[in-house]
C-alpha cells in the first residue's frame, strides 16, 4: 500500500512539474525580453547548431513559424545561419556567443542549485534518477505525439 501511495505521489509531482516548467519558461522569457518560443529555440540551440527542420520538430511548430523565429533571432543578433561544414547545401542555425552566455546566465542559478541537490544523492541514486528522467521524457514525448492533431489517426 505504501508503494502505491509513493507511486501516486511521484505521478502527481510529474504532472505539477509541467506547470512549474511553464512558469519558469514564462519568467525566463520576460527576464530576457523575448517570447517563449524564441526562448525555447535558444534553449534547443544551446546544444549546438541544427537545421531549421530539426528546430521545427524540436519546438513542435510549423516550418513557417520556425522561419519567423529564426528571422527574429537573426535580426536580434542571437543566432546566425551558417553552411553545414559536412554538407554545404544545408544551413545550420547556431547561437551567437552572446546568446549562449545569455541562456547560461538565465539558468545558472537553477543549475547550481540542482547540482547542489544532486550532490546529496549517492551514485546508485543518481543512476536511478538519470534513468527515470530519461524514461519519463520519452513517455512524455510519446504521449504528446499521440495527443497531437498532426499525428492522430
Amino acid at each position: 500500500m505504501a508503494r502505491d501511495r509513493l507511486i501516486d505521489q511521484i505521478l502527481d509531482h510529474l504532472l505539477l512539474m509541467g506547470s512549474d516548467a511553464d512558469r519558469l519558461t514564462g519568467a525566463a522569457a520576460v527576464f530576457n525580453r523575448i517570447n517563449r518560443t524564441d526562448l525555447r529555440a535558444l534553449q534547443a540551440l544551446r546544444g549546438g547548431g541544427m537545421t531549421a527542420g530539426r528546430l521545427a520538430r524540436t519546438l513542435g511548430v510549423t516550418s513557417g513559424a520556425t522561419t519567423r523565429v529564426i528571422d527574429s533571432l537573426v535580426a536580434s543578433g542571437q543566432v546566425v545561419r551558417e553552411p553545414d561544414p559536412s554538407d554545404r547545401r544545408r544551413v545550420l542555425v547556431r547561437l551567437t556567443r552572446a546568446a549562449q552566455q545569455q541562456v547560461d546566465r538565465t539558468f545558472a542559478q537553477l543549475r547550481e542549485d540542482a547540482r547542489a541537490l544532486l550532490e546529496t544523492y549517492g551514485d546508485a541514486e543518481l543512476e536511478t534518477v538519470a534513468r527515470f528522467l530519461e524514461d519519463v521524457r520519452a513517455l512524455v514525448r510519446e504521449h504528446a505525439r499521440r495527443l497531437s492533431p498532426r499525428t492522430a489517426p
